[in-house]
């Protein structure tokens, strides 16, 4: 999901709310990637680009302005299942994995040897795989959170 969000926007200049949503949160929560650096390439590619709703979506999927909750993020394989569930909008912007099943195209780091074949690819050599595994890095990344609340007092 968050790598067809990302070819589209290259792409198109466009990312819909949705997905500007779940790449904000990979980016931030998953890959604890600095949230400016994310609203900057933002801003150099959408063709909608408003400084206060960027700046603003950004803060807040990063959980660093004025917000109880704390620490959230988006589940993106779940994301993905829900608003994506045959795959379609995947499949649009990734080609490669065209192939693949519904039930498997928004994991396709889970598919077995013996399935790559069957579907015509390769992890690894016809897509990547993946760069963190999504709930390690998240734990990861909310250990970080708390840390620097705590010393914020």
């Amino acid at each position: 999901m968050v790598d067809a969000n990302l070819r589209e926007l290259a792409c198109s200049g466009f990312m819909s709310n949705r997905g500007r949503q779940n790449v904000a949160s990979f980016l931030t929560k998953n890959l604890g990637i600095d949230w400016r650096l994310g609203a900057e390439w933002f801003e150099s590619l959408l063709v909608d680009y408003d400084v206060c709703s960027n700046y603003g979506n950004w803060n807040y999927a990063a959980g660093v302005g004025n917000d109880a909750r704390g620490f959230r993020y988006f589940n993106i394989s779940k994301q993905a299942k829900d608003y994506d569930p045959e795959g379609l909008y995947v499949k649009h912007w990734l080609p490669e994995l065209a192939a693949i099943p519904a039930a498997k195209v928004h994991e396709p780091w889970r598919l077995q040897p013996v399935e790559q074949r069957r579907f015509g690819v390769t992890i690894g050599v016809d897509y990547p795989g993946p760069v963190v595994d999504l709930a390690k890095s998240v734990a990861a990344n909310e250990k970080i959170y708390h840390a620097a609340r705590d010393l914020r007092g």
